[in-house]
């Protein structure tokens, strides 16, 4: 008789517990909130983004880059970068006169051969 006396106080109080929790309305794919907070302060204070290659695109005009959702020629500029060069894999950019080789990520799968 005890022992389920003790197994019901315990059951009680797990569901206080979790009653509680749901209320919190806890994301547990996010970080937790004094480290996003933190960053948010950090990343705003003349931080530059970094610079994504996407694609390298070639035809019968030339080579082109995709930066940032952006299809860039050699010259143009995108993000106070200027593009200096198109590779196959790579491109060179310069920004506040410093330059940057932007490479394309490993594929995931490689091709048989």
């Amino acid at each position: 008789m005890l022992g389920r006396s003790v197994t019901l106080a315990l059951l009680a109080a797990l569901l206080l517990v979790c009653s509680g929790l749901a209320g919190a309305a806890l994301d547990p794919t996010q970080p937790p909130a004094n480290l996003s907070s933190a960053n948010s302060g950090a990343a705003s204070d003349n931080a530059v983004a970094p610079l994504v290659l996407q694609a390298v695109l070639s035809d019968a005009q030339g080579r082109r880059a995709m930066i940032g959702g952006e299809v860039l020629r050699v010259g143009d500029q995108h993000a106070g970068a200027r593009v200096l060069s198109i590779h196959a894999q790579s491109v060179l950019i310069e920004r506040q006169s410093v330059r940057q080789l932007l490479r394309l990520a490993e594929p995931v799968m490689q091709p048989s051969r």
